[in-house]
């Protein structure tokens, strides 16, 4: 799958799942607000890659630190459709677990 491709995957996909994506290009592919107890407070999603796989990452700080630096999911770039929306979904899945663990979100 081309770049442009996966990319159009993934912003589909972050869209349908709640996510609000910039227009490209831009550094980050998409954000979401949460709810916690100092306010809104943003989360980002970023696209890279290496000659090998692409990769999704996140950045929302809680405490001092980016919460979601291990939650990052490599994508082989031979990947078919429905293994990068399996992946995706895993990737969502354990940013939503991690930002619903942090400490300004448990206070609420």
């Amino acid at each position: 799958m081309s770049h442009q491709r996966i990319v159009n995957l993934i912003c589909g996909y972050l869209l349908s799942s709640g996510w609000n994506n910039f227009d490209l290009p831009s550094t980050a592919l998409s954000f979401k607000m949460y709810d916690s107890a100092v306010g809104k407070k943003e989360a980002l999603v970023y696209f890279s890659g290496d000659q090998f796989n692409w990769k999704l990452s996140g950045l929302y700080q809680s405490q001092g630190r980016n919460i979601l630096e291990t939650e990052s999911v490599l994508i082989p770039k031979d990947c078919s459709a429905t293994q990068l929306r399996d992946l995706c979904e895993q990737f969502l899945e354990n940013v939503e677990t991690a930002i619903a663990n942090s400490y300004a979100v448990r206070l609420l």
